[in-house]
C-alpha cells in the first residue's frame, strides 16, 4: 500500500503534508470518541435499568410501610 503523499510532495510542501497528517489524526480521534461514547451509553443504560428495578422495589416497600403506619395510627386513636 502506497502512502497518499510521497516524500517528494512532502519535501516540496511540508505544510500540506503536516495538515494531511493532522486531518488523519483528528478523524481517528473523532472515531475513537464516538466508539467510546457508544460503549459508555450502553453501560449507562444497563445501570439505569438496574436502578429503576431497585426503585420499584423500594417504592413497594414504602407503600407497605405506609399502610402499616396508617393501621397503627388508626388502632391507637382514642
Amino acid at each position: 500500500m502506497s502512502s497518499p503523499i510521497s516524500f517528494e510532495q512532502f519535501k516540496s510542501n511540508p505544510t500540506a503534508g503536516i495538515a494531511f497528517v493532522a486531518i488523519l489524526a483528528v478523524m481517528f480521534l473523532f472515531y475513537e470518541l464516538r466508539t467510546s461514547h457508544k460503549i459508555q451509553l450502553e453501560s449507562q443504560e444497563a445501570r439505569i435499568e438496574t436502578l429503576e428495578n431497585k426503585l420499584v422495589i423500594y417504592e413497594d416497600r414504602l407503600e407497605e410501610v405506609n399502610k402499616r403506619l396508617i393501621e397503627c395510627i388508626s388502632i391507637n386513636k382514642p
